[in-house]
């Protein structure tokens, strides 16, 4: 395992979320992946799950095959800039003969993968210790898979007890190690339902409300005031059950953020219970986005300030201009609808739209006939 430490006091990660690419890999993702490489120069990447657009026309076949070429292309990026990565994985990354421990052995063959050490007893689970200057862990990085099958619920979920099991552990082995429980960020795929405690309900009519998902589903929802500025949500967040991972992550308080995508079209932080939840908008420019506010997240250690960061988005606007190589296939996506409760909620829309229009047509007939 490549040894991560701060480089003049600082020590910065790249968030990258949703990459979702396919064997007709999209130049727009990689102008701007490579963008953001070169700007912010990070000491580690983090990929937070759906590298793969498992779904996609081009992936059908040999699915092996078409993941290699997909993961080695993303993978090619990171070798070319210098830029250590590791990651987690996400609901489309695994498919067909395609499954996850296929593809971590394909993130182990590079030299600049950053595997999880002890904590590693399953692909797409990581924790990886950053050094300070005098050799003393500073913070510790944990990767959580959040779409396995739960046998106890018997259903997918998020971070399921075996995990909350071993990140524990892992907690306590740092915590004997070092004399105390060291400041830790968590990154996972799916964001976990206590994202919607920086929420505010609000009236279905309420100009941007959102209806929610699963157990808030009944509920119409915008961003609540807690919320930093410069942050946007534009569809429902897709949580699964709650599996007591928040709880678990707030034992001991020293989880300090937990950074996730998963929702390609959200970006913002807010701080719940102690700990910063931080959704990152998706960079792959083949699937739905928030068009030129595609990007990744900055996060920026300091060993000044043990325990405190920074964070902020850098954006295909900010680093490649307005121009896309493939705009036909943006347009495309920005009609799409983002998500299955999101078209439905268009249909019914159409579907009143289409009753009034048809409506105000028999009146017309009726009125022209009298």
């Amino acid at each position: 395992m490549n040894k991560l430490q701060t480089r003049d006091g600082k020590f910065k990660i790249v968030q990258f979320a949703d990459i979702q690419e396919i064997v007709w890999f999209s130049p727009d993702t990689e102008r701007l992946l490579r963008a953001v490489l070169e700007k912010e120069r990070p000491q580690l990447a983090v990929l937070t799950g759906d590298q793969i657009k498992g779904y996609g026309v081009s992936m059908l076949g040999n699915a092996r095959q078409k993941a290699e070429t997909v993961l080695r292309r993303i993978i090619s990026i990171f070798e070319e800039t210098n830029t250590p990565f590791t990651a987690v994985f996400g609901n489309h990354d695994e498919f067909r003969e395609a499954d996850k421990n296929f593809q971590w052995e394909i993130y182990k063959r590079s030299p600049m993968f950053v595997s999880g050490g002890k904590f590693l007893h399953d692909a797409g689970l990581f924790s990886l210790p950053v050094y300070g200057n005098d050799g003393q862990i500073q913070w510790n990085l944990y990767g959580f898979d959040s779409y396995v099958y739960d046998p106890a619920r018997q259903k997918r979920a998020n971070v399921p007890a075996a995990q909350q099991a071993l990140y524990r552990a892992e907690r306590e082995r740092l915590y004997a190690e070092t004399g105390r429980y060291v400041p830790s960020l968590v990154f996972q795929h799916i964001p976990v339902p206590e994202v919607y405690q920086l929420m505010r309900a609000v009236p279905k009519r309420t100009k941007g409300a959102l209806r929610g998902a699963g157990q808030f589903s009944d509920v119409y929802y915008v961003l609540g005031d807690g919320v930093q500025p410069g942050g946007f949500m534009r569809e429902n967040a897709a949580v699964l059950e709650n599996t007591g991972e928040f709880d678990a992550l707030c034992e001991k308080g020293e989880v300090r953020g937990l950074f996730f995508g998963h929702d390609h079209i959200n970006s913002f932080v807010g701080n719940y219970r102690g700990i910063d939840l931080c959704y990152t908008q998706g960079c792959g420019f083949n699937c739905y986005g928030p068009g030129l506010q595609r990007g990744a997240r900055v996060i920026e250690l300091s060993e000044g300030a043990p325990g405190k960061y920074r964070t902020y988005t850098a954006t295909y606007a900010d680093l490649c201009g307005k121009k896309l190589q493939r705009p036909a296939v943006e347009i495309f996506y920005a009609l799409a609808p983002p998500s299955i409760s999101v078209a439905l909620d268009r249909g019914k829309k159409l579907a009143a739209a289409a009753a009034v229009i048809g409506a105000a047509v028999a009146v017309g007939k009726k009125l022209r006939k009298s």
